[in-house]
């Protein structure tokens, strides 16, 4: 539910050029035999769309989640909970202005950095709601992926009610499957799942490092490494054997 109320609300820059209150409460208190559903991304997938819209992106830096933000944003950086004065802002330097190769490179960076600071957009999604112990009670389970639209029919099969046009008015899932697009959504800039967009940012290396990082949901969500992640650390195999 979007409110527009000062007490709930704050001004936030706005792509659309100008400032909006608005804020989202999610806290309503719901019916006891209200339905579970929750649909899941791939995780390797859900890391680099996250690092393209919140580091590569430079136009949503201003929400400071391409944290560490000493490390990625030290211009912004905040000295005892203040900003840093003029004279260190202008001295503050980037750890990654050397950095040649601005895809593959600066991701690895970012993945390595991962660690040091959980933004809430990277934490694995095994972590919320508990999922890692509560997934087998939910009703429904989707998937952000492939067959995105297929299970968002299937959802509203399986639930009816109000949902079926509330959701097609979203996503438009109803014509997207008539015309064969099955993994669209409305936000091409979150849709990482092409290969050539994976290429361009993953290499063997990050793909297993983001493994050693996200593998408590591929083990405990029952999700499967993806097979463009597969054949890239097949290929890097086989070039080692080579080698």
């Amino acid at each position: 539910e979007c409110v527009e109320d000062p007490k709930y609300c704050k001004m936030m820059p706005s792509n659309l050029g100008e400032n909006r209150l608005m804020a989202f409460r999610t806290n309503k208190e719901m019916p006891e035999d209200a339905p579970w559903a929750v649909f899941l991304r791939d995780p390797l997938e859900r890391l680099l769309s996250g690092f393209l819209d919140k580091c590569y992106t430079t136009d949503n830096h201003y929400q400071n989640h391409c944290e560490p933000n000493v490390v990625y944003q030290p211009s912004k950086f905040k000295f005892d909970g203040h900003l840093s004065s003029d004279k260190l802002r202008k001295e503050s330097v980037s750890m990654l202005e050397h950095i040649t190769d601005k895809d593959k490179q600066y991701f690895a960076a970012y993945v390595d950095t991962l660690p040091l600071k959980w933004n809430v957009h990277f934490v694995p999604q095994a972590i919320f709601c508990d999922l890692y112990r509560n997934i087998d009670k939910y009703d429904f389970v989707g998937i952000m992926g492939d067959h995105f639209m297929d299970d968002l029919e299937r959802m509203v099969n399986h639930f009816g009610g109000k949902l079926p046009e509330a959701l097609n008015t979203v996503f438009r899932y109803k014509e997207k499957l008539k015309s064969g697009k099955k993994n669209t959504r409305n936000n091409e800039e979150h849709a990482t799942h092409a290969s050539e967009k994976v290429k361009k940012f993953y290499t063997a290396e990050t793909v297993r490092r983001g493994l050693e990082l996200l593998s408590i949901d591929y083990m405990l969500l029952g999700l499967e490494v993806p097979e463009w992640a597969r054949q890239m650390l097949r290929d890097d195999a086989r070039t080692d054997i080579s080698d």
